[in-house]
């Protein structure tokens, strides 16, 4: 029964995670990091679980916590990202400075016409 249980909440945390569009949850950081450590924490409530004789309990607890910790992390390299680009911006002019519509990075390079990281290209910032 502890292997089902198992089982389920891994699952489970895999569904949480896949309610983000995918388009959208490629580029959140906070989700990335909630998947990252909810399949961590999970991995590490297994073993530590099994020593006590509940890999269950140990695999849902260590995901939670693994889903929370890696959330957090992730908001605040986002928000760490976000501050930068802000003071990037303030930096520029408006007309050298181009945004990506897909994930919002700002380029200051008025040479650059394509985004780096979505390939698409980028827009004028308008000021």
């Amino acid at each position: 029964m502890d292997k089902r249980a198992t089982v389920v909440w891994i699952l489970c945390a895999l569904g949480l995670t896949g309610c983000e569009g995918i388009g959208t949850a490629a580029q959140s950081k906070t989700v990335q990091g909630a998947a990252v450590g909810s399949a961590l924490g999970a991995g590490t409530g297994a073993i530590i679980g099994n020593q006590s004789g509940h890999a269950g309990a140990g695999t849902a607890i260590g995901a939670g916590m693994g889903a929370l910790a890696g959330g957090l992390v992730g908001s605040s390299l986002e928000a760490q990202e976000k501050k930068y680009q802000k003071q990037q911006m303030g930096s520029a002019t408006s007309r050298e400075a181009k945004y990506c519509p897909v994930g919002g990075e700002i380029y200051t390079d008025p040479q650059r016409k394509f985004c780096p990281v979505h390939g698409v290209e980028l827009r004028v910032q308008q000021k």
